[in-house]
């Protein structure tokens, strides 16, 4: 199963933004036009569905209801944050649809207004429906979190838990116990070192071999990669670095660099990536990386999808990126900021620039032109 197209209204930056999506998305756009606010729509919907989670529990991590609905919502939908993913897998196409309103009094709850399944066309779940009308308290879950009301739909929920989030900081990679994870899998690296230890030893070794290989041809003087418990049981990482002497230089993960540990969190996250499909959301996966290893960031990504039925989105801040042979105009989401919220649509969809992606000049210079804020140049003059 995999996602086909995406509608959202009156989420976060955005009024109302739909658009199709393939095996691949590379988002981009401005500081502030909503990249984390999109890829937060895949997020929402895995949180919902996800064991121990919950449309309530979903809003409580966004800060409530009025933290999620768009200033520039006004009367747009009757003010409700809604979401409409459709899917398809071998045999049929599939729709999602979950509008939430905000409680009018009381605690102001987030409410189910509409929830829509449908399979090949054929409605399988409306909500309100008269159960709900009996008892309104129950328009506080969605039926998607319920095993006990997805039965006739549960391939969705069990295909939205394998979506996972990646966006490691490497200070939280260093000292985890600073930090608390939401859940197992942090996306930010608190717990990977451990998600390492606890993998089958014959699985680890696999998987640290692969991520070795990388290594030695992205990092300089780079040799080996291992993970090692200390005294007390807490495991680390250990690198080795060839140098002029004898014995290869040692480093931790204390010591390591930040594109180091950024990239040895990527490679893990895609070697240990489902063989059993799922959606992969990446968050500036370039930060700290040298360009020419970003560049291979695109051909890196469609290797592993090959292996597994697998699709990835990621928002990116690198041109560079974007000029990797295999991307292609209908691959890249373009965000841009206007005065109703911001908007999404498909380079290849674009008029403006339609001549200028049929001459073949590269992707990123396109894309530049279409999202550098116009007065970009006279940032230094302005300070």
């Amino acid at each position: 199963m995999r996602f086909t197209h995406m509608n959202v209204q009156n989420w976060r930056n955005f009024k109302d933004v739909q658009f199709p999506i393939e095996d691949r998305l590379f988002i981009v756009g401005p500081n502030a036009a909503g990249k984390s606010n999109l890829l937060d729509v895949f997020r929402f919907l895995t949180d919902i569905a996800r064991p121990g989670g919950g449309l309530a529990a979903a809003f409580a991590d966004r800060g409530g209801f009025s933290a999620v609905r768009s200033l520039f919502a006004r009367n747009h939908r009757y003010g409700q944050v809604s979401v409409t993913a459709h899917f398809s897998d071998d045999a049929d196409e599939w729709t999602y649809h979950l509008a939430v309103k905000g409680e009018q009094r009381g605690h102001h709850r987030a409410l189910v207004a509409e929830e829509v399944v449908t399979r090949n066309g054929e409605e399988l779940l409306r909500r309100p429906d008269a159960s709900d009308e009996a008892d309104p308290e129950l328009l506080t879950q969605t039926h998607l979190e319920q095993i006990t009301a997805n039965k006739s739909f549960r391939e969705l929920a069990e295909h939205l838990q394998k979506t996972r989030y990646f966006h490691p900081v490497p200070q939280i990679i260093r000292n985890p116990g600073f930090f608390h994870a939401s859940g197992p899998r942090d996306p930010f690296g608190s717990d990977v070192i451990k998600q390492m230890n606890e993998t089958a030893s014959r699985t680890r070794s696999a998987w640290l071999q692969k991520i070795e290989n990388a290594l030695q041809a992205a990092v300089p003087q780079f040799e080996s990669l291992s993970v090692e418990p200390d005294a007390s049981g807490v495991p680390h990482l250990h690198a080795t670095y060839r140098n002029w002497r004898p014995a290869p230089t040692r480093q931790t993960e204390s010591e390591l660099s930040d594109g180091t540990l950024r990239l040895i969190g990527l490679l893990w996250t895609l070697v240990s990536a489902p063989s059993s499909g799922g959606v992969l959301l990446f968050e500036e996966p370039e930060l700290s990386l040298n360009a020419g290893i970003v560049r291979t960031v695109p051909a890196l990504l469609a290797r592993v999808q090959r292996d597994r039925d697998l699709q990835v989105l990621l928002s990116t801040h690198a041109p560079e990126l974007l000029d990797e042979e295999t991307v292609l105009p209908e691959e890249v989401l373009v965000m841009r900021v206007t005065e109703d919220g911001s908007t999404a649509s498909l380079l290849s969809d674009i008029a403006e620039v339609r001549a200028e992606v049929d001459s073949g000049l590269p992707l990123s210079e396109i894309v530049q032109s279409l999202i550098e804020p116009v007065a970009a140049r006279q940032l230094a003059l302005r300070l």
